[in-house]
């Protein structure tokens, strides 16, 4: 709460103008409190926003009393109308008493009653007044910034999520144009379905596209025969939009319709996720392992061809290994530094965390994949804990992978193993790097891993009751899990592994 006067902090740490409706239009006015965002967190910048909001609350107020004295002036033109020439005539044939006035008294007093109590049902008269104008909602680039930034801190959303949000609502306001919150309409969600699903994939940088809008690019694309977004892909970014429909609607007006939830993409409508990526076969594993990079190859450089330069000091070496044999998501593994391995009794473990995020800028999906894996004895004989221990402290494992801005951490890793690959020919629509993890999946099953300890390698949530009770499993019962892991079918003999004397440093 704030001593200054209209001024509120709300507990999303934003500051707002609040007071209550002037007592002798609350009733017609429809709510009792007009809160409205000042859209900053610093008190002195709200100070400097709030007169110019209460200037404008109080013309609103000022406007409805005005319009509604012209209301109730109206109804009592039409008593006196009324009522008039009956009273004239009141000694006429027909009418021997006021009984029929006092009726026609009644209905018209009647009407005014119910206006005020509230009622919307009143007279319809031709010198009445006009409906007040609802007061316009923030506009969604306005409105979205706060929403996310409280949502972010309530959800514990990573950089990464966050970001992808601000994208996705970007997408919107390109497509819907960048209006108040209440003035979007049904029309407007069904044009962005509709552009969305004939928006080519990452069309906004190819040349053909280029000075087109989105909705060109997708009238351009229908014409051209190629494939929009996918199902999950609109889905995410119409959900963008959803959750500031329905933050809005409880922070700032709770009569906002939201448009958008009904016409989202159902999960189902995406195919199940089994359908979206697929786990390598072993001859596809195989291929990759071939590679160049896991023997020798032409140059640092030219890593993706054959020649005599050990590889075993880079992440492009050990990165493809620690996603196969650990389970390790992409990031997971490039962020990795020397203090991420240890090792309890005589079990070597890596640490999957986020410690000191504002040093380092380690992020992790989620709180289930800050966990421990146990080092798999190929990674040891292949001389994993033999080069950690050639990395000087706080230093990363890997530094030949650089690591991008916080939005778009994945970038450079991304580009780097997508070309691995494509190199070792098996990239594919559901081939992906990903599906690394599936693999591992795949073999903690074919190797009979119990299922609760799958998930606690590959940083999933527990399932069920497990989620509820107990902090998961220790080393020694994961370590028994890690050992049973076996790839039937793969040979790894041709696989170099890290000799210390031999260690380079780029």
């Amino acid at each position: 709460m704030s001593s200054q006067y209209r001024l509120h902090l709300h507990s999303n740490g934003y500051y707002y103008h609040r007071v209550k409706v002037p007592a002798d239009i609350r009733l017609l006015y429809g709510k009792q409190i007009v809160q409205i965002s000042l859209r900053t967190r610093d008190f002195r910048d709200a100070v400097r926003r709030l007169p110019a909001v209460i200037v404008e609350v109080d013309r609103q107020f000022s406007q409805f009393r005005n319009d509604t004295a012209d209301s109730f002036g109206a109804l009592s033109r039409l008593d006196h109308n009324l009522l008039s020439p009956v009273v004239a005539r009141k000694n006429a044939p027909g009418i021997a008493s006021f009984h029929l006035v006092d009726k026609i008294r009644g209905l018209v007093r009647a009407e005014m009653t119910l206006i005020s109590d509230g009622s919307d049902q009143f007279l319809a008269v031709g010198n009445s007044a006009k409906p007040t104008e609802k007061r316009s909602l923030p506009i969604m680039s306005d409105i979205a910034i706060e929403c996310f930034e409280a949502v972010a801190r309530q959800k514990n959303w990573s950089a990464k999520t966050s970001a992808s949000r601000r994208t996705q609502i970007n997408q919107v306001i390109d497509i819907c144009g960048d209006k108040p919150l209440n003035e979007y309409t049904q029309r407007d969600v069904r044009l962005l379905k509709t552009v969305l699903f004939a928006l080519p994939p990452q069309s906004q940088g190819k040349r053909q596209f280029r000075g087109l809008s989105k909705v060109e690019i997708a009238d351009a694309a229908k014409k051209l025969g190629l494939p929009g977004l996918s199902a999950e892909s609109v889905r995410q970014i119409m959900t963008a939009m959803n959750i500031v429909f329905g933050w809005a609607r409880a922070e700032y007006d709770n009569t906002l319709q939201n448009i958008v939830q009904p016409m989202i993409p159902s999960p189902s409508s995406g195919g199940s996720k089994k359908d979206k990526r697929d786990a390598f076969s072993i001859f596809e594993l195989q291929q990759l392992f071939n590679s160049p990079v896991f023997s020798k190859v032409k140059s640092v450089k030219g890593w993706h061809e054959p020649g005599e330069v050990a590889m075993q000091h880079t992440g492009r070496y050990w990165v493809p290994l620690l996603a196969l044999f650990a389970g390790a998501r992409l990031m997971e593994a490039v962020q990795l530094a020397r203090e991420d391995i240890g090792c309890e009794g005589d079990v070597w473990f890596i640490d999957i965390n986020d410690d000191d995020e504002e040093r380092t800028g380690k992020r992790v999906k989620n709180g289930s994949s800050l966990r421990r894996i146990p080092v798999h004895a190929t990674l040891i004989e292949l001389g994993f804990v033999e080069f950690v221990k050639t990395v000087s402290d706080g230093e990363r494992l890997f530094p030949d992978i650089p690591i991008g801005p916080a939005t778009q951490r994945h970038r450079y890793a991304s580009k780097m193993f997508n070309n691995l690959l494509m190199k070792a020919g098996v990239k594919g629509p559901k081939k992906v790097w990903h599906s690394l993890r599936h693999s591992f999946e795949q073999a903690c099953r074919d190797s009979r891993v119990d299922s609760a300890i799958m998930d606690q390698l590959q940083g999933h949530s527990q399932k069920g009751m497990r989620g509820v009770y107990g902090a998961g499993y220790k080393l020694p019962a994961l370590h028994e899990g890690i050992k049973s892991i076996i790839y039937n079918g793969l040979d790894l003999q041709h696989v170099q592994p890290f000799l210390s004397s031999g260690k380079v440093r780029l």
